[in-house]
C-alpha cells in the first residue's frame, strides 16, 4: 500500500512538472513573434457599429482575446470589470489602449451583439467572425489563460496573463506601464 502511495505521488509530481513546462513553452511561443492586429472587422461601441481599424500606433496595447471555443458570453458578462483599468489608462493620453477581440461563431453573432449592447460598455470591441486575428497569429496558444497579454510599441508580447485574475500579473502590469509611459498622477487603487 505504501508503495502505491509513493508511485501515485511520483506520477502526480511528474505530471505537474510536465504541465508547468508546457505552460512555459506556450508563453515562449507567444513571445517569439510579434502580434498582428486585424485591420478589418466589425466593431461595436455603445450601440454603434463601425469598422475596425488600427489608425495610429499606440505605445502599449492590452489584448483581451476570446475565441469561439471559450465562453464568449462569460467574457462579455464580465466586460465591465475592465473599467477600472480603462480609467487608469486614460491618464496616459491614449498611449495605453485595450484591444477586446471576440471571435464568436457566426450563428452566435446576433446574440453576441445584443449582449454587448446590454452591457453598456463604452469601449470598442472587435467581433472577429472571420477569425482574422487567429489567422494572423498562428502562434497563439490554445490555453485561454494566455489569451490576455500586453504588447509594446512594436507589438511584441511583454506580459502574459489577466491582471483581473492574478494579483502578481496586475502588479507587473502597473509596473510595466509606469516604466514605459511614466508615473500617472494617481495610484490605481483610487479608481472608481
Amino acid at each position: 500500500m505504501k508503495n502505491i502511495f509513493i508511485i501515485i505521488n511520483i506520477i502526480l509530481l511528474v505530471s505537474c512538472f510536465s504541465q508547468q513546462q508546457q505552460y512555459v513553452q506556450e508563453i515562449k511561443n507567444l513571445q517569439s513573434e510579434i502580434i498582428q492586429l486585424p485591420v478589418k472587422g466589425l466593431v461595436i461601441q455603445q450601440q454603434k457599429i463601425e469598422c475596425f481599424h488600427v489608425d495610429k500606433p499606440n505605445i502599449l496595447k492590452l489584448v483581451v482575446y476570446a475565441d469561439s471555443l471559450e465562453c464568449t458570453v462569460c467574457a462579455i458578462n464580465h466586460i465591465n470589470s475592465w473599467k477600472p483599468l480603462i480609467n487608469y489608462a486614460k491618464r496616459f493620453d491614449d498611449r495605453l489602449r485595450f484591444c477586446f477581440i471576440f471571435s464568436p461563431q457566426k450563428k452566435d453573432l446576433f446574440d453576441t451583439k445584443l449582449l454587448i449592447v446590454r452591457q453598456m460598455f463604452d469601449y470598442p470591441i472587435l467581433l472577429d467572425t472571420l477569425r482574422e486575428f487567429e489567422k494572423l497569429n498562428p502562434h497563439l496558444p490554445k490555453n485561454r489563460a494566455l489569451h490576455t497579454f500586453l504588447l509594446d510599441e512594436n507589438n511584441n508580447v511583454i506580459l502574459v496573463g489577466n491582471p483581473l485574475h492574478n494579483k502578481k500579473i496586475e502588479e507587473m502590469f502597473y509596473k510595466i506601464v509606469e516604466e514605459k509611459l511614466g508615473t500617472s498622477q494617481q495610484s490605481p487603487a483610487k479608481e472608481d
